[in-house]
């Protein structure tokens, strides 16, 4: 697959389409779609009716991790030039940031979502328009979706099926009547982007970042805010959509964890459609009732485990509705505390952006940063390459990720460029590997690691790691002894069963593996004695300290060391100095300014 973000006009070998010629703008939000993206877009390849109407299709990323941008920029390559087929990237992880970012990115007047799951009619988009054209002051229309089971549908959900996105209202068009509180979902939906961009507010309040926040609706808090504006909210039988629904989603626990979030959320959602005028009585009357309920249901059907799947699942949303209140007042608190916490950091924004765009455009870059000998011997160098990640900005600087990484840290994206980076660099060690050249360094090396890749703490927790590095090797003919992975000491002490999980599954790779930036040498004697670890990697500040100049200290350590088989390294050697204490403490290797900057990978 070719490298993630998008693709000018000229890459793709299609001709610009002018923007404001796109009548409507199909908008997919996903995350981890790789797999999922191709079925809906070869749906979309399939469209009918469109003659006379511009449209054009954005991919909005949520923050994948998988190989989601490069899924679209293979399409793009081929795609028709009367559809532009566009990548966007949503920094924020969540639904509601997805879909805000396709409709700020939208040049069309219609915007029509569909998920990465969602399989449209071959004349959706066509049916789109007639209903728009045929209802001016339809701010807001669904579409009629049936289920595309991996297996029959069990009778028994059926009562449950509007849950998983199922919406058979019948044959003939109707409006969704604010008093009745019923409304579409988010698959299948158009709007007017003027009716988006006037009503909904650009952070909704039930902005989640997936199931384990618990939360959902945030596409029914959208559409009130649409349907409370003024426009109207209508039904479209002719726009048929098949939702693709795996086995595991009609797994109880997959259920209940569903309507574990729609309880939660429920409370929000309705004093959104209630005026608020009517919110003191509504309140403790809404409180009131779903506490009857969830009691009746407990009198009627008795303790959980006699429960069947739906009746677990009646008592999982009573009960969490039940809870709405109070879990949603504590997440006004938290988001409270972090917009002081963001307020005083103003620049976190404008790095968003930034990233943003890198991923959009391919503008992030990776660097290396030589580990070589520092004894004044003859001993031969590591051969040794840090990796380091770049972001060049809009006037091609260089942009160090003490800048920017924060930011990222901020808003859960570790993960995804962890990812980015390790999947770059595969990628070029492949092309690197056909040069002629390559196979005598290999040899030079003499069993040391070629790269080393920095992971982030949350990536040591990230519990299929271990597996998409195997993919990333198993793309190559090198062995996996070239690649070594860094993981902070201070990530190893915090969580020590998902680092010691991870260095275990590296190690069985064949991988090497580091333990960096290590400042307390008590701390980490244990880890040595009993992790596969090959390297440490010492904090500069080491070099000066108490700990250093503590001969028994240093002594166990070093014994620790010898023992196993594990070598240090100096880091962050910037100045004669710091490298003469280096020396005199037999440190036989060191990576830093003084000893070698920083040049592109491939330079």
């Amino acid at each position: 697959m070719p490298n993630s973000g998008q693709l000018s006009s000229s890459e793709t070998g299609s001709v610009s389409v002018s923007p404001s010629s796109v009548t409507i703008t199909v908008a997919i939000p996903t995350y981890n779609g790789e797999k999922r993206l191709p079925m809906l877009l070869d749906r979309l390849l399939q469209q009918t009716g469109l003659g006379h109407i511009g449209w054009e299709i954005i991919v909005c990323d949520n923050g994948s991790t998988d190989d989601t941008a490069a899924v679209v920029r293979h399409y793009q390559k081929n795609w028709p030039s009367h559809s532009p087929l566009h990548y966007r990237f949503a920094a924020e992880q969540g639904a509601a940031f997805a879909r805000q970012r396709a409709v700020e990115s939208a040049a069309g007047e219609l915007i029509a979502f569909l998920d990465d799951d969602n399989l449209p009619a071959n004349d959706w988009v066509a049916q789109a328009y007639q209903f728009a054209q045929a209802h001016p002051q339809a701010g807001v229309f669904g579409s009629q979706i049936h289920g595309k089971f991996e297996s029959e549908l069990p009778a028994e959900l059926k009562n449950i099926q509007c849950f998983l996105a199922i919406i058979e209202r019948g044959d003939q068009p109707h409006l969704y009547e604010p008093a009745k509180k019923i409304l579409p979902p988010a698959a299948g939906l158009v709007v007017r982007r003027q009716a988006w961009l006037s009503a909904v507010p650009t952070r909704l309040f039930l902005n989640n970042k997936g199931k384990e926040a618990g939360l959902a609706s945030e596409d029914l808090e959208a559409i009130l805010h649409i349907q409370k504006s003024g426009w109207e909210v209508w039904y479209n039988p002719d726009m048929v959509v098949h939702h693709d629904i795996p086995d595991g989603r009609l797994r109880k626990d997959y259920l209940l964890t569903l309507l574990r979030c729609v309880g939660l959320s429920r409370f929000h959602v309705r004093l959104l459609g209630t005026p608020k005028w009517q919110h003191p009585f509504a309140i403790p009357a809404y409180i009131a009732n779903d506490i009857r309920k969830l009691a009746l249901h407990s009198i009627r059907y008795g303790k959980r485990d006699q429960l069947s799947t739906v009746e677990s699942c009646d008592r999982e949303l009573l009960t969490n509705t039940v809870v709405s209140p109070v879990f949603l007042l504590k997440k006004v608190c938290t988001d409270a505390v972090q917009a002081v916490q963001d307020r005083k950091h103003r620049d976190r924004q404008q790095w968003l952006a930034q990233i943003t765009q890198a991923f959009e455009q391919d503008k992030f870059a990776l660097y290396q940063q030589p580990v070589i000998t520092v004894t004044q011997s003859n001993q031969p160098p590591t051969g040794q390459k840090e990796l380091l990640l770049r972001l060049h900005n809009d006037r091609n600087e260089c942009i160090l990720p003490t800048s920017f990484l924060p930011t990222a840290k901020r808003y859960g994206l570790m993960r995804t460029i962890d990812r980015w980076v390790i999947r770059h660099l595969f990628q070029q060690v492949v092309q690197e590997s056909h040069q002629p050249a390559f196979g005598q360094t290999v040899v030079l090396l003499q069993g040391s690691p070629l790269y080393s890749v920095n992971l982030s703490s949350e990536s040591v927790q990230d519990a299929t790691l271990g597996q998409f590095i195997a993919a990333q090797i198993a793309k190559t003919d090198l062995p996996a002894s070239l690649f070594c992975f860094e993981i902070a000491a201070a990530t190893a002490l915090a969580r020590p069963d998902a680092a010691r999980q991870l260095v275990a599954t590296l190690h069985q790779l064949g991988c090497q593996i580091t333990l960096d930036d290590v400042a307390l040498i008590q701390d980490i004697t244990d880890i040595i004695d009993h992790w596969p670890i090959n390297y440490i990697k010492l904090n500069s500040s080491l070099m000066n300290s108490r700990q250093m100049q503590d001969s028994s200290t240093w002594s166990q350590l070093l014994k620790a060391m010898q023992a196993n088989s594990v070598q240090a390294i100096a880091k962050d050697i910037e100045s004669p100095a710091i490298l003469a204490a280096v020396r005199a403490q037999g440190i036989r290797y060191g990576q830093g300014y003084q000893m070698g900057r920083p040049q592109p990978l491939l330079s």
